[in-house]
């Protein structure tokens, strides 16, 4: 029995020993558990904190609803979601649009591609009429013509055919109206869709002489202009860079008739080139040549009036020395005719004007 007591009173202390561990193994636990917890909600609460890139600014839609601040680069300091959501925009980064919809596909025309038919989209299958399904299964012809399909194009003023690449390049200006506008997913093609709808408008009301010629410059700026109002009246927020017309050109089918317009154009600007510096040349020679005989028609003009006037002269003055002596002054006139004619002449032979006698005064030829 003595035996028996110090056995049942080790156990008793054991049992306490036990279970004291087990009682601070499970304190240990919850102090854990409960650091971890803290942890975890300091997590959750940090998770809003965003980083801003340089060329970025940002904005917190709360619960749903754009919030009025914007949020410069660094870091942005938000609730953490689902109570608040960031979206980064990058503001100062120039952003580009490449406008092929009037162009041409560049794959290469292979006789696997020819015997292919071109994939035609489903809603173009729905409304095209029973009798054109034939379409779907005609290749596009090699070398001419347009393919409604695979060959893009669009019209100008005068009703010709252009092939267009076109590149847009854009900022944006006003980031809360550039996350308003539209969704994510749907804002891309709606500003492709915009650019596309001015440049179309333009092209529209363009000649194609201007749109090939020196007019190009014109419409592109008609363009971009064009395209800003439109973007505006869209209120996407965004800023037109840059609107370039990288090619304009008339379709493959019709580069030969173009081409000799071109030439035609070219030389009748060459010969009406030439044509100006001929006359640039000649109309001051013209202009030279008839100053001078101007000039010497006028002097002889002169030489002739003055001489002229002095026979004329020399003629009343004869006239009026005959009226006051007609005799004298025949006589001297005789004399003077014949002092001229007589030396000049081999035979002489002097008749009288009346059959009287002659009477001649010649001065002495010494």
């Amino acid at each position: 029995m003595s035996d028996d007591a110090p056995l049942s009173a080790r156990r008793r202390a054991a049992g306490v020993s036990s279970g004291q561990a087990l009682f601070g193994a499970l304190a240990a636990t919850i102090r854990l558990l409960r650091w971890l917890l803290f942890g975890l909600v300091a997590l959750y609460l940090c998770s809003g904190i965003t980083r801003v890139a340089p060329n970025e600014d940002a904005v917190v839609y709360r619960l749903g609803r754009l919030q009025r601040e914007l949020h410069p680069p660094g870091l942005c300091f938000a609730l953490p979601a689902p109570i608040d959501r960031v979206v980064k925009i990058p503001t100062r980064t120039q952003h580009e649009v490449l406008l092929h919809a009037w162009a041409p596909e560049e794959t290469a025309v292979t006789p696997a591609a020819v015997a292919a038919p071109p994939q035609i989209p489903a809603s173009l299958l729905a409304v095209m009429p029973q009798g054109n399904a034939g379409l779907a299964a005609t290749p596009p012809p090699t070398g001419r013509g347009l393919h409604p399909v695979t060959d893009g194009y669009t019209l100008t003023g005068d009703t010709n055919i252009v092939q267009a690449r076109l590149t847009a390049r854009y900022r944006i200006a006003d980031p809360f109206a550039y996350v308003a506008a539209a969704q994510p997913a749907a804002r891309e093609p709606l500003i492709e869709a915009a650019l596309m709808d001015a440049a179309t408008h333009v092209l529209a009301q363009a000649r194609i002489d201007d749109a090939l010629g020196s007019g190009l410059e014109s419409l592109r700026a008609r363009v971009r202009d064009a395209a800003q109002r439109r973007l505006e009246t869209l209120r996407l927020g965004l800023e037109l860079v840059a609107f370039e017309v990288n090619a304009l050109t008339p379709p493959q089918a019709t580069a030969s008739a173009f081409a000799d317009v071109t030439s035609a154009q070219v030389e009748a600007r060459t010969t009406l080139e030439q044509a100006r510096t001929y006359r640039a040349q000649t109309a001051p020679r013209a202009s030279s040549d008839a100053f001078r005989v101007r000039q010497q028609a006028g002097a002889e003009a002169r030489e002739i009036i003055a001489r002229a006037r002095g026979e004329a002269a020399s003629f009343l003055a004869l006239l009026a020395e005959h009226r006051a002596a007609p005799s004298l002054v025949e006589a001297r006139l005789r004399a003077e005719t014949l002092e001229q004619v007589l030396p000049r002449m081999k035979a002489k032979t002097l008749l009288p004007a009346d059959g009287g006698q002659v009477n001649i005064y010649l001065r002495d030829p010494k």
